[in-house]
Protein backbone atom coordinates (compact mmCIF):
# COMPACT_ATOMS: atom_id res chain seq x y z
CA UNK A 1 0.00 0.00 0.00
CA UNK A 2 1.49 3.40 -0.97
CA UNK A 3 1.34 6.56 1.13
CA UNK A 4 -1.65 8.07 -0.70
CA UNK A 5 -3.65 4.88 -0.12
CA UNK A 6 -2.73 4.87 3.57
CA UNK A 7 -3.82 8.51 3.91
CA UNK A 8 -7.08 7.68 2.14
CA UNK A 9 -7.83 4.69 4.39
CA UNK A 10 -7.00 6.54 7.59
CA UNK A 11 -9.00 9.61 6.57
CA UNK A 12 -12.12 7.47 6.01
CA UNK A 13 -12.09 6.57 9.71
CA UNK A 14 -11.86 10.19 10.90
CA UNK A 15 -14.84 12.30 11.92
CA UNK A 16 -15.77 14.76 9.15
CA UNK A 17 -14.27 17.88 10.81
CA UNK A 18 -10.91 16.13 11.17
CA UNK A 19 -11.04 14.80 7.64
CA UNK A 20 -11.63 18.40 6.48
CA UNK A 21 -8.53 19.49 8.41
CA UNK A 22 -6.50 16.81 6.63
CA UNK A 23 -7.82 18.06 3.30
CA UNK A 24 -6.96 21.66 4.23
CA UNK A 25 -3.45 20.58 5.17
CA UNK A 26 -3.03 18.76 1.88
CA UNK A 27 -4.02 21.99 0.11
CA UNK A 28 -1.41 23.85 2.13
CA UNK A 29 1.25 21.32 1.14
CA UNK A 30 0.23 21.55 -2.53
CA UNK A 31 0.65 25.32 -2.46
CA UNK A 32 3.97 25.01 -0.66
CA UNK A 33 5.21 22.46 -3.19
CA UNK A 34 4.13 24.58 -6.15
CA UNK A 35 5.32 27.80 -4.51
CA UNK A 36 2.16 29.42 -5.83
CA UNK A 37 2.48 32.79 -4.12
CA UNK A 38 0.62 35.75 -5.62
CA UNK A 39 3.42 37.98 -4.29
CA UNK A 40 6.75 38.55 -5.97
CA UNK A 41 9.82 37.99 -3.82
CA UNK A 42 11.25 41.22 -2.49
CA UNK A 43 14.02 42.35 -0.21
CA UNK A 44 14.31 45.01 2.45
CA UNK A 45 15.62 47.66 0.04
CA UNK A 46 12.58 47.24 -2.20
CA UNK A 47 10.22 47.55 0.76
CA UNK A 48 11.85 50.55 2.36
CA UNK A 49 13.41 52.10 -0.72
CA UNK A 50 10.13 53.75 -1.62
CA UNK A 51 10.22 55.85 1.54
CA UNK A 52 12.54 58.30 -0.18
CA UNK A 53 14.47 59.36 2.92
CA UNK A 54 18.11 59.94 2.03
CA UNK A 55 19.32 61.76 5.15
CA UNK A 56 21.26 60.52 8.10
CA UNK A 57 19.88 57.31 9.67
CA UNK A 58 17.57 57.94 12.63
CA UNK A 59 17.30 55.99 15.86
CA UNK A 60 14.02 54.72 17.27
CA UNK A 61 14.29 57.41 19.94
CA UNK A 62 14.59 60.07 17.22
CA UNK A 63 11.56 58.68 15.38
CA UNK A 64 9.49 58.50 18.57
CA UNK A 65 10.39 62.11 19.37
CA UNK A 66 9.39 63.21 15.86
CA UNK A 67 5.97 61.61 16.37
CA UNK A 68 5.54 63.39 19.72
CA UNK A 69 6.61 66.70 18.18
CA UNK A 70 4.17 66.30 15.29
CA UNK A 71 1.28 65.51 17.63
CA UNK A 72 2.09 68.56 19.77
CA UNK A 73 2.24 70.75 16.66
CA UNK A 74 -1.14 69.47 15.45
CA UNK A 75 -2.79 70.02 18.83
CA UNK A 76 -1.53 73.58 19.05
CA UNK A 77 -3.18 74.40 15.71
CA UNK A 78 -6.64 73.75 17.15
Amino acid sequence: MNTAEIIYEKSKALPEPFAQEVLDFIGYLENKALKNSPFKKSDLDQGLGCAGYTGEPKSLKDMDQAIVDDIRQQWHKV
